[in-house]
């Protein structure tokens, strides 16, 4: 064939050419997606292997720890393998966040903590457990509100009475917090920016667990926590409720006012609690414990467990708890470093 020739003829072999290339492509492509399928199934298929270890960021008797023991059974029938809780407090979280951030991505070592690990970064970013890098998050289990309680031997006996008090004697109460930095110590400062000031001395805890003991033994003034660490000391009277933080008031102690229909209308600040896996663990790792989490949270047992004490059992997905996360990060930013906690 002469060179004029192969040239006429070769539009028509590089149309059948690209009629093969692209059949060709198609099925690698295909196969290839069919395979990857197969890899991320893989991944997944044995899993678990073992015992899983659901590291818990507080000390015993925070909130963190109550959903702990309660869904952790529930979660180990859905997964076919026991579920060891672990506590690790300390440090707003961190002590337990740098624990996972180190185990090995294989879905095993679990990381149960609440917005402090984004707060912490916020006020002080600590390289290598950033809750974008370290982490894959697993499934936002749940929400609450932080609530204000105090002694039922306190001279206030409601939040009224509690800002008249604060106000007074600046400086002067001592207001337990379960840890530096947290969302509790975020919505106190809050309430004070929007009241004009609120000055007192911040007590700070390794978890909830401790500070409600020295709350009922009359070592601070008061304290601010989440709601479902004290809601059964609200309903034996050992520890007096003061307001919650949320807009509404809370199904679980509906006879509670809310800040922002006493003394801060417009009031709004609730906190998150979910799980987390070390970074880089297979996404279809992450996807079956999402799974198996949420429906735990939903059995009928464990869910009226969980409201009845005032949690709010939200669930989501990797993709929608990342979103949340990044939300509350960048609305508290320049709160939190504007004032410093």
């Amino acid at each position: 064939m002469t060179g004029r020739a192969a040239a006429e003829a070769a539009p028509l072999s590089i149309v059948t050419d690209l009629k093969e290339l692209t059949m060709f492509a198609r099925r690698h492509f295909l196969a290839g997606a069919a395979a990857a399928l197969a890899a991320r199934q893989g991944h997944a298929a044995g899993f678990p292997e073992r015992s899983l270890r659901l590291v818990v960021s507080s000390a015993p008797g925070a909130s963190l720890d109550t959903l702990a023991r309660i869904l952790s059974p529930a979660l180990a029938i859905r997964l076919g393998q026991p579920v060891v809780v672990e506590n690790q407090g300390g440090a707003n979280g961190l002590l337990a966040a740098q624990q996972v951030a180190r185990a090995d991505p294989d879905g095993h070592t679990l990381l149960l903590t609440g917005d402090a690990i984004v707060l912490a970064s916020l006020a002080q970013p600590q390289a290598g457990i950033g809750f974008e890098t370290a982490f894959a998050p697993v499934t936002q289990a749940v929400r609450a509100a932080q609530i204000l309680v105090t002694h039922p031997a306190a001279p206030f006996r409601d939040i009224a009475g509690y800002v008249a008090a604060v106000k007074a004697r600046p400086g002067a109460l001592n207001i337990g917090l379960p840890a530096q930095g947290g969302i509790a110590q975020v919505v106190h400062e809050l309430l004070g920016r929007q009241l004009g000031g609120l000055k007192v001395e911040y007590v700070s805890y390794r978890g909830g667990g401790p500070a409600i003991a020295d709350l009922l033994a009359r070592s601070i003034d008061a304290l601010v926590i989440t709601l479902p660490a004290i809601t059964e000391h609200v309903r034996q009277g050992s520890i007096l409720p003061l307001a919650v933080s949320t807009a509404a008031r809370d199904p679980a102690l509906p006879d509670v006012p809310s800040l922002a229909e006493t003394v801060a209308p417009g009031f709004d600040v609730d906190s998150w609690q979910g799980v987390l896996a070390p970074a880089r663990t297979p996404a279809a790792v992450v996807d079956r414990l999402h799974a198996a989490i949420a429906a735990a949270l939903a059995e009928p047992a464990v869910a009226e467990r969980l409201t009845g004490l005032g949690f709010a059992i939200t669930a989501l997905g990797p993709e929608a708890f990342r979103a949340r996360a990044r939300a509350v990060s960048e609305a508290l930013a320049p709160v939190v470093r504007a004032l410093g906690v």
